[in-house]
This record gives C-alpha cells, structure tokens and sequence, in this order.
C-alpha cells in the first residue's frame, strides 16, 4: 500500500473512530512502526489530525496527553496528598508494584522503614525515584523502551510478571466513572490486565480531574478494584457503587469509607 492509500485508509477509520493509537495504525495499514510514524508526521503536518500520548485523534476531538515530563510538573500537591496516602499504606507488605505515573512516582518518597521491601515498576522515572528516596530492593521490568511514556513495553514485560506475587500494586487511571476504570490506549489494557492477576491488591490513585471521565478503553470493572484514593468526595451515585462493590476510598483529607 502507498503512502497515499495508506492515509486515506487513517483518515476515513480516523473519522469513524475519532481517535487511533500508533499499533491500530499499524494493523490497519500493515506498515512497519517507522512508517507508521512517518504518516503520522505526514498528517499532522497538513494539520489533519492532531497527535496525542500514543496516537492520533481528530483535531479537538480529543482531551490531549501530554507525554509525561510535561504532565510531571501539573497539580504536584495534590499528587503528593495521594502518594503520602499510599505510602503509608505499604506499611508490612513485603512487595509492590508501582505503575507508570505522574503521582505515583511521588510514592517512593512516602516509604518509610523500606529496607524488606521488594518494588517493581516499568517506569524509568518511578526507578530511579525508589533509588534515590527509598531504602527497598528495586527491579524494572525489561522490554522495549517508549520515549514519550518513559516506560517499558511490549510483550517481554507482560511475560516477565508471571515471575512476581504483588501484596500491593499502585495503579494510575485515565479516567473512571460508575460503569469502571479507563484508558486512552489499547496497548495499556493487557499490562493492567496482567498486573491484577498478579496482585493480591489493587490501588487506585486518582485526583478529581478524572473522576466521571469515560475514555476508549475498558480495563477493571468495580468488583476487581480493591482501594480508591482520591482527593475529594465522589459523586453520591459514583460513591454508592463503590460501596455496593466494598472498594475502600481513601481520601486525602483523611475521610474513608468502605
């Protein structure tokens, strides 16, 4: 297919879909990454559609994410409240797992007393954060590297967490609301699938800018969610499931319920 078909092909699936990731794109052209990425430039140069955090979308059709260094510097407080809340929570787990994020990485800071702990994460930052501010063992996932997530992905992760039994794993979310917990990117739904298999407890920190935000991808229904930490109190509809469901929520004022 030449590159005129190929972005025919990415604009007509692009209007019905809205938005694509870089591996959609892929199987919808049959292209390799390299050229894939080369029609997305193409495209984006003519002002056709808009890039976001691994893919494309419509132009305003679509709440951008920035790649993470960008994100890193936005609401640091409130992303320090949460990781605090979560630190603590570590205490007497002997294992964690600490998913790509702007918020968790502030959690390596929050772990006290650290030195039997045992902490994974596929997050360049997250690492070098666990060996800079805590005391614990620390392994990263390994794989191909992304330059704008600055993690780890591909199969080889998904393979390589069979190895591991988490007491905790801390997990960022894009968006949730009362039917679940979402995701921009299909690529991200296997790595969260796969780490629910592999942990006995499911966190998620969330601040209120994601609270009643659906996006395109799926990944836990309530009843696979064990603890919520936010910043504010949910929506009485949203706060009743979670009941309905027993999903601890911490918040960083210091309320719960469960």
């Amino acid at each position: 297919m030449i590159q005129k078909e190929r972005l025919q092909v990415i604009m007509q699936t692009l209007e019905e879909r809205q938005a694509l990731s870089l591996k959609e794109i892929i199987q919808l052209t049959g292209a390799s990454r390299d050229t894939a990425r080369r029609d997305i430039v193409k495209l984006a140069d003519r002002n056709l559609i808009q890039r976001t955090y691994g893919g494309i979308a419509l132009p305003q059709s679509f709440k951008q994410l920035d790649d993470y260094l960008q994100r890193s510097s936005e609401g640091n407080s409130e992303k320090q409240q949460l990781a605090q809340i979560a630190g603590k929570m570590v205490h007497g787990a002997k294992s964690i797992y600490l998913d790509v994020s702007t918020t968790i990485s502030y959690i390596p800071q929050y772990l006290e007393n650290s030195t039997k702990l045992f902490a994974v994460t596929n997050s360049i930052d997250i690492a070098d954060q666990l060996l800079r501010n805590s005391e614990c063992e620390t392994r990263m996932l390994g794989g191909n590297l992304d330059r704008e997530k600055r993690c780890v992905i591909g199969t080889r992760p998904l393979i390589e967490m069979e190895q591991y039994q988490f007491d905790l794993a801390f997990v960022s979310v894009v968006g949730l609301d009362s039917e679940g917990v979402y995701y921009a990117y299909e690529e991200d739904i296997d790595m969260k699938n796969k780490l629910r298999e592999q942990t006995a407890k499911l966190v998620l920190l969330a601040d209120t800018r994601k609270i009643n935000q659906a996006h395109y991808f799926k990944a836990y229904n309530w009843d696979q969610v064990d603890t919520l930490v936010t910043n504010k109190s949910l929506p009485n509809g949203l706060a009743e499931i979670l009941e309905e469901q027993q999903v601890t929520v911490l918040y960083a004022g210091g309320k719960m319920h469960d």
